[in-house]
């Protein structure tokens, strides 16, 4: 207990240890995944052996377990093998280097990264910060080979977990070199195993036969968890973050239906949801979590899902989106194609005045349009005035957006939100 009042402190205390409900956090105890925990741990096996590492390329919907399994892995594999070299000779001993590497961490501003920029990304992993190079400026041939100087002068089995791999699109250069590195003499004295993470479930279809045939040589489908299986993960987290008295069974459940009906199973979305619930329940002064301060919860997170949501579309749909958010403002919507293109048009030459690059036509500007529309971020409104007055189709916000969310998401994705003239766009 302090001696002093402060605004930052509630009347009670509910979390005991937050950081077991935060994303990173890697539990003791994997559960619900025993069918792909064991096929997984067979990926691992041929290391703890002293053998070359295998490929394999693991995909699912967010929160389904994929990350939180590959640290579980990576950190007891790291765990045995150190105790096996206790009872190793000095040259039998078995070097493992795991390499984490996001792929979402290096897009550029439209949202796209490259096999060239992860491979800066990489080396610059393996370099001390002052030895570090510039992401640009370098032949790619001259980043692969800095590439492979920086693998080689490590020992025994290198495992690089590229997370978000579908960030890398079409360019699958790295995806085909890495795993192919020793065999096509690019390495000598260690051995790269490559596992690729998505949750993209098309990206592995998209891949070129010749990456298949190496990066897939083992693959995982992690399922959603079923309402049940969140349950018994959101107890044992709560048991170890929260004070007993700060839930029941009621709380596990509610929050378990919630994340099962509106996020398809995602154990990330329903511990997310059990923290929000008890910081509500704290700032309501209440001693327990109730299903009202579940509900606010609900809501909250529900708001930030659709920013990231917006964050994560491409620069076309944003602009599109501001373009949309713009005419909303001003109370015109729902607007015309026509009226949505001339405002776009406007958005796209503002955010574009250094690089001169020009708007896209209205037919390419709809397809983004129509793709805002099966996303679900916005609704189109079939106009008929019968056979004098004509046909036409408006669109405007579905009832999940709105002008604040699409400004939040530029902010997150660093671009300035910028004042639009809409004079004459309607016309």
């Amino acid at each position: 207990m302090t001696d002093f009042d402060s605004i930052f402190a509630d009347e009670v205390d509910l979390i005991a240890d937050a950081t077991v409900l935060e994303e990173d956090y890697t539990p003791d105890q994997i559960l619900c995944r025993d069918e792909v925990l064991s096929q997984y741990t067979s990926v691992f096996k041929p290391i703890y052996k002293g053998r070359p590492p295998q490929n394999a390329f693991l995909y699912g919907d967010t929160g389904v377990g994929k990350t939180a399994v590959t640290k579980y892995l990576c950190r007891t594999l790291e765990h045995d093998i150190e105790r096996k070299n206790e009872q190793l000779s000095a040259r039998d001993r078995i070097t493992l280097t795991a390499l984490w590497i996001n792929c979402e961490n290096f897009t550029s501003g439209d949202h796209t990264t490259s096999s060239y920029q992860v491979a800066v990304g990489i080396v610059n992993r393996l370099r001390e910060p002052g030895n570090r190079i510039n992401a640009t400026g370098y032949a790619p041939q001259d980043v692969y080979d800095l590439l492979y100087e920086e693998l080689d002068s490590l020992d025994g089995s290198i495992l690089i977990i590229l997370d978000e791999i579908d960030k890398l699109g079409s360019d699958d250069t790295l995806l085909y070199e890495l795993p192919r590195s020793r065999d096509i003499g690019y390495l000598e004295s260690v051995r790269v195993g490559v596992i690729g993470i998505s949750n993209d479930y098309t990206f592995r279809k998209n891949l070129s036969p010749k990456v298949k045939d190496s990066l897939c040589e083992t693959e995982i489908k992690f399922p959603a968890y079923d309402a049940d299986e969140l349950a018994v993960i959101l107890r044992a987290r709560a048991e170890q973050a929260l004070y007993d008295s700060a839930y029941s069974q009621e709380t596990i459940s509610l929050c378990s239906a919630l994340a099962y009906k509106e996020a398809s199973g995602s154990a990330r979305r329903a511990i997310r949801l059990l923290r929000r619930s008890a910081e509500v329940a704290e700032e309501n002064s209440s001693e327990h979590i109730n299903p009202p301060h579940i509900r606010q919860a609900d809501e909250d997170l529900e708001y930030g899902n659709i920013v990231e949501s917006i964050v994560d579309q491409d620069q076309e749909k944003l602009f599109v989106l501001a373009a949309i958010a713009h005419l909303d403002g001003a109370d015109l919507t729902p607007a015309r194609t026509r009226t949505i293109h001339a405002t776009y048009s406007r958005v796209v030459r503002a955010y574009n005045t250094a690089s001169g690059k020009e708007p896209l036509t209205q037919r390419g500007m709809f397809n983004h349009l129509s793709k805002l529309v099966m996303f679900g971020f916005v609704r189109t409104i079939d106009r008929n005035k019968g056979a004098g007055g004509g046909q036409w189709n408006e669109h405007e916000f579905t009832d999940d957006v709105d002008p604040q969310k699409v400004r939040e998401a530029f902010a997150e994705r660093d671009r300035e939100w910028l004042s639009i003239d809409l004079r004459g766009v309607t016309g």
